[in-house]
């Protein structure tokens, strides 16, 4: 039984010809035009992105929320240099972020919407990875290609963990980061996935529970178990609060490097094997099969790499996680299946969804 909280979705296939036809266009175009033509074009980014991260740090989609206004206005609601703000949305408007009209003023479109901090909103994902913190570890990549390691250690002296500890107002944007990135990709996994056939639902490293307080809320038979630090469950009993879904989850604080919640017949992982190596994420893999009910089920949620040229974000994305952490890395779906075979699961079938991310779904064996 599903409730109206799930979202009414266009079907995986439909969205992977629409996507196939744009990478056709896309590669068409390319291989009309000089490679340098192409590639300078590609270069551009380096002045979109950083005047996306200014429009999101001023918060211009808010002023803009009760309609058009010329930069003038913005600036002078904003305390902000109105010809250079004029430049900053004129180049963002080019690229479809805000809409000029022909009165010479700006106004909120599709994309600009994004920046409110309002549902659906990729404002302080923007604001974590376009920030300094992140740009200049991209200044650093150099340092993770030769040395096969993180380049955030390198860079700042301490692990990305370690360092959000320390500068509270980084981790406070980035764990807002991380509320959008969830946000953004709930709708595709409640519509791919049947959780309503599992009693007890284990959420591993679930943070402050806005997945499994989603998936319970929309199956009233499930009971779950929300287990992270001490420190990431910090907010977790307003949230399960807020979906009035408490009286079915027990909020266990823990390390799944030293143990996991036993007795669980589904455990799901989202956005997490991703940040380890083959050894630790086997490590913690072996912990959840010894832990899980005979016959139970394990539930990856990660972007899977494609083969060949097929472009794809988990390539991209691929990038930020070999800079950030040691060892992090996307999988490709051979990888995936080498590395739950190695962990005592058979991997049973990959679900792709509309958006990027993937359902890995496993199976304990014996």
């Amino acid at each position: 039984m599903k409730s109206k909280t799930v979202q009414k979705l266009p079907p995986a296939w439909l969205i992977r010809s629409i996507n196939s036809f744009r990478t056709f266009l896309v590669q068409l175009n390319r291989k009309l035009f000089p490679g340098n033509v192409v590639l300078y074009e590609q270069f551009q980014f380096l002045w979109l992105l950083p005047s996306l991260y200014v429009a999101a740090k001023l918060d211009i989609a808010s002023v803009l929320k009760g309609g058009p206004l010329t930069a003038m206005e913005i600036s002078e609601r904003l305390g902000a240099d109105a010809p250079s703000l004029s430049r900053i949305m004129r180049a963002l408007a080019s690229q479809g972020i805000f809409r000029q009209t022909s009165g010479g003023r700006f106004t909120l479109n599709g994309m600009s919407k994004a920046l409110l901090d309002e549902k659906g909103s990729l404002r302080f994902m923007i604001l974590h990875h376009l920030g300094p913190v992140n740009w200049n570890l991209m200044s650093n990549l150099e340092y993770a290609v030769r040395n096969g390691t993180d380049a955030f250690t390198d860079k700042y002296g301490k692990g990305i963990y370690e360092f959000l500890r320390d500068h509270p107002e980084e981790y406070a944007l980035f764990d807002k980061s991380m509320s959008n990135l969830s946000d953004l990709g709930l709708g595709p996994i409640l519509h791919a996935y049947d959780f309503s056939r599992f009693s007890m639902i284990v959420d591993i490293g679930g943070g402050e529970g806005f997945l499994l307080a989603n998936i319970l809320q929309n199956n009233p038979v499930c009971r779950g178990v929300l287990f992270d630090t001490p420190e990431a469950l910090e907010k977790a009993p307003e949230m399960v609060g807020r979906y009035q879904v408490e009286e079915r989850v027990s909020i266990v604080p823990g390390n799944f490097f030293n143990s996991v919640p036993a007795s669980g017949d589904l455990y799901i992982l989202k956005n997490i094997i991703h940040n380890w190596g083959d050894e630790q994420s086997t490590d913690l893999l072996m912990k959840i099969r010894q832990a899980i009910l005979p016959g139970g089920f394990l539930l990856i949620i990660e972007m899977v790499v494609p083969p060949g040229n097929q472009p794809s974000l988990a390539k991209l994305l691929d990038i930020q996680m070999m800079a950030t952490l040691p060892g992090g890395k996307e999988r490709t779906a051979v990888e995936y299946h080498a590395l739950l075979e190695k962990s005592g699961f058979a991997l049973t079938r990959i679900i792709p969804t509309i958006s990027p991310i993937c359902l890995i779904e496993a199976r304990k064996n014996g």
